[in-house]
């Protein structure tokens, strides 16, 4: 199992603004009067972060993910990430100020965490590549709700395991990567902190160039 306490993203604060500028009068509507004032609302948000993952390499599906091995028959890596809770008073806050701003501060919060998402399964690959496989699209176990929210693509078109097969699957999988390290819990099929995800990526062996 590795685990990596407060890792570093990026905040891409030009990029998530150049996104909510493409939703029309959303910002206006929120209270927003430039985008400078809209960048450093990013930027607070991103103060907030307290990212955390674990990540467990599984060969050979030797974990029983269920009874049938529906999951995975081969090689894949566990994975669970979070940005924390600190955040959660902010979209509290925002909550409260009217849905246009609730919608503008949870938007930028997956934009948040699918880049955690997207530094994890670098590392994935990264890994792979080491032992000449290469990595395939994440699938996810868990996402948080979306709500309003506009999500990105990454977690807008996420590849997820069937509904009662995740949920059965869930549980085992935080208890095989040891998730209480980065204060990850599971209460009634909601994960805490609220913004956090659990997913697999898949490996497969390297193609020899010029085969098929």
């Amino acid at each position: 199992m590795r685990k990596i306490k407060r890792f570093k993203i990026a905040p891409r604060q030009k990029e998530i603004l150049r996104k909510l500028l493409r939703g029309g009068g959303l910002l206006r509507q929120a209270g927003f009067t430039s985008e400078l004032e809209v960048t450093q609302y990013i930027l607070n948000a991103f103060t907030l972060l307290d990212p955390g993952v674990v990540y467990e390499f599984n060969q050979d599906a030797h974990w029983e993910l269920d009874e049938d091995s529906a999951v995975h028959k081969e090689m894949f890596t566990a994975c669970a990430v979070t940005l924390g809770d600190k955040i959660e008073p902010f979209l509290q806050a925002a909550k409260e100020h009217g849905e246009p701003k609730n919608i503008v501060a949870g938007s930028i919060i997956l934009e948040f965490l699918k880049n955690a998402i997207s530094f994890v399964t670098d590392l994935v690959r990264e890994q792979a590549q080491k032992e000449e496989y290469e990595t395939q699209e994440p699938q996810f176990v868990y996402l948080p709700p979306f709500g309003l929210y506009a999500p990105p693509k990454l977690l807008r078109e996420a590849v997820r395991l069937e509904k009662t097969l995740a949920e059965k699957t869930l549980p085992l999988i935080l208890e095989k990567i040891n998730a209480e390290k980065i204060d990850l819990t599971l209460a009634d099929g909601t994960l805490h902190p609220a913004y956090s995800a659990v997913f697999l990526v898949p490996w497969q062996k390297t193609r020899k160039k010029g085969k098929k």
